[in-house]
């Protein structure tokens, strides 16, 4: 298999950003979740050393992404046309943005809180109401839209896999060879 992507399917880089990228989403929606409303607050700094660096990660993945695709890589041919090649284009264009500023709402979180001594350095200060800052709202409502994203990118997926039988799927899973 290819490093770079051909016309008909996604190369290994590729392939292996979308899947660390959508494994680590996983895990960033579910400790998110955990973390809601929680008034534990040893919990919540448990759970804030592990969704802390995975959205590092997503932020790091996401930026060598584009990277790749800027610099490297070219997207394989289009599955679709007309109004679906706009909606996957808008959609993917809008994961890629959502996903910056999940993760850069989160730093700034985060930086202006002062959260992070607390959570990785030990101090004793109590962690902050992360409702007092404003990043606090994009974070919030980006959270809501990115679960919302992810339901609609994997629902078309399938639909293009079990519906148009256009092989959507196996272009972005590792050949068996």
């Amino acid at each position: 298999m290819s490093l770079k992507s051909t016309q008909a399917r996604y190369g290994t880089i590729a392939m292996a950003f979308h899947w660390l990228t959508a494994i680590a989403i996983l895990g960033l929606m579910v400790t998110g979740q955990l973390m809601d409303g929680l008034q534990d607050a040893a919990r919540q700094i448990t759970i804030l050393q592990w969704h802390v660096p995975l959205g590092l990660a997503v932020l790091a993945l996401t930026l060598a992404r584009i990277g790749w695709w800027i610099f490297a890589d070219s997207y394989p041919a289009h599955l679709s046309t007309g109004w679906q090649a706009v909606a996957a284009k808008a959609g993917h264009a809008a994961l890629y943005a959502l996903l910056l500023v999940m993760t850069l709402s989160g730093v700034a979180m985060m930086a202006l809180s002062g959260a992070g001594e607390t959570v990785f350095f030990g101090s004793a200060t109590p962690l902050p109401d992360f409702g007092d800052y404003l990043p606090r709202i994009p974070h919030g409502l980006g959270s809501k839209l990115m679960l919302a994203l992810v339901v609609l990118h994997i629902a078309a997926a399938i639909w293009h896999q079990r519906f148009k039988r256009d092989g959507a799927m196996t272009r972005i899973l590792p050949a068996r060879e």
